[in-house]
């Protein structure tokens, strides 16, 4: 089963290597000053100059920090933001942690780009956004070595370019999960069992189907409802795309962006079938909601995250701490199966996602596979891509014109 679960994993990583073209992660730099980081020499990080620190804050997993504010941006209901995560922090470390949310990557890059920089510390990044940020200057190269627990994640997940390394090896996104975005229905509600994307064309779905409001979701579904490859972005006839997205149209019930905006319309029995989270389909089974996913022969969309420290963040020691935490044998295995904590159903619900932790992911169970996902395997992974900023702002606009009719 291990060697099973490595394969796969293994094989997510082929594939998101392979749509942006490359199948190879270059070494990293030796030192800041060989690669020609923006990163001050004297610290191994671009971090604020006021930290006071002659060498490199190395993550010590507790400590006091008097109280300060931690300010992370994320999805809401995702993770971060679970009790587990929150509350075992603010007590390990003496600080608070204040949740800020999104309903797109693109309008995170705009609140950091108009002034949230000097607000927000942390942000949580899927790999198909962490170069833009990255780019624009946004988020901060960190040496790997001050975050121990990087080097206990799945060799898969370390360095990846260019979803978390630039092309000198220097690292600015810590993985600390991989998720699944796949085909969900509602059992009771109809009459058949979905198998492809273009199952959900079927007219008993009509104005009953919900998807991601999200580009990157939207086109890789787009992308496979015309029968093309998502994973050759180059190769995609957007033609073919808006064709199937004009038939797709009428089955819409509604875009969902947040955890309210899935959890809400499924329970009310709106919302019958369409793309869900993992982990939200976890808790609405785990509550008893009829509900089943399967993996559509054409493929699934994956997608790794990873937390990134905003550059110009005036609590950097603290925000090392906090991935260094997120990226933990703990948290991981935790998060993936919500045993060894105080995790309340009744407040939050059953949340679980697939760590990254090479230990946490060896750990798991077959039930706890069938629960994230990954038994039965997916027959294809269609991963998030980086696009080139032309090629993006041609999907976006394709995604937001049919979103807007």
């Amino acid at each position: 089963m291990k060697k099973a679960l490595a394969l796969i994993l293994a094989l997510v990583m082929v594939f998101a290597l392979c749509a942006c073209g490359t199948a190879e992660t270059p070494a990293p730099a030796e030192t800041p000053a060989e690669t020609g980081t923006d990163a001050p020499a004297e610290t191994g990080t671009d971090a604020p100059a006021e930290t006071g620190t002659e060498t490199p804050y190395i993550a010590k997993g507790e400590g006091d920090f008097g109280g300060a504010t931690l300010v992370v941006a994320n999805w809401q209901g995702y993770c971060f933001d679970a009790p587990y995560v929150m509350q075992e922090f603010e007590k390990r470390f003496n600080c608070k942690i204040e949740m800020v949310n999104y309903d797109s990557y693109d309008d995170l890059m705009t609140r950091l780009q108009t002034g949230d920089s000097a607000v927000i510390d942390v942000c949580n990044v899927s790999q198909n956004y962490t170069q833009y940020f990255r780019d624009n200057d946004l988020i901060m190269v960190v040496d790997k070595e001050q975050i121990p627990n990087f080097a206990g994640l799945a060799d898969a997940y370390r360095e990846v370019y260019p979803y978390n390394v630039d092309e000198e090896g220097n690292v600015f996104a810590f993985p600390w999960c991989f998720g699944a975005t796949s085909l969900v229905y509602n059992p009771e509600a109809i009459d058949f069992t979905p198998e492809h994307w273009t199952d959900l064309l079927n007219e008993q779905l009509t104005g009953k189907v919900a998807t991601n409001r999200d580009y990157g979701d939207g086109m890789i579904l787009a992308a496979l409802l015309s029968g093309q490859d998502p994973a050759f972005p180059d190769e995609v006839d957007l033609a073919k795309v808006n064709e199937a997205l004009a038939k797709f149209k009428p089955q819409i019930l509604t875009f969902w962006g947040s955890y309210d905006e899935i959890m809400k319309p499924w329970k009310s029995g709106e919302f019958v079938a369409g793309t869900m989270w993992s982990g939200a389909y976890v808790q609405l089974k785990a509550e008893g909601y009829p509900i089943e996913y399967v993996h559509p022969t054409e493929g699934t969309i994956g997608y790794i995250d990873n937390a990134c420290i905003v550059k110009g963040t005036d609590q950097y020691e603290l925000a090392i701490e906090y991935i260094n935490f997120l990226e933990s044998y703990e948290i991981q295995y935790t998060m993936a199966t919500t045993e060894g904590s105080d995790y309340n159903p009744e407040d939050w619900g059953y949340m679980a996602y697939p760590p990254v932790n090479a230990k946490a992911l060896e750990e798991l169970t077959e039930e706890q596979r069938s629960t994230l996902y990954l038994n039965p395997e997916p027959t294809k992974l269609c991963m998030l891509n980086y696009l080139s900023p032309e090629m993006k702002d041609a999907w976006v606009d394709c995604w937001n014109n049919f979103m807007a009719e």
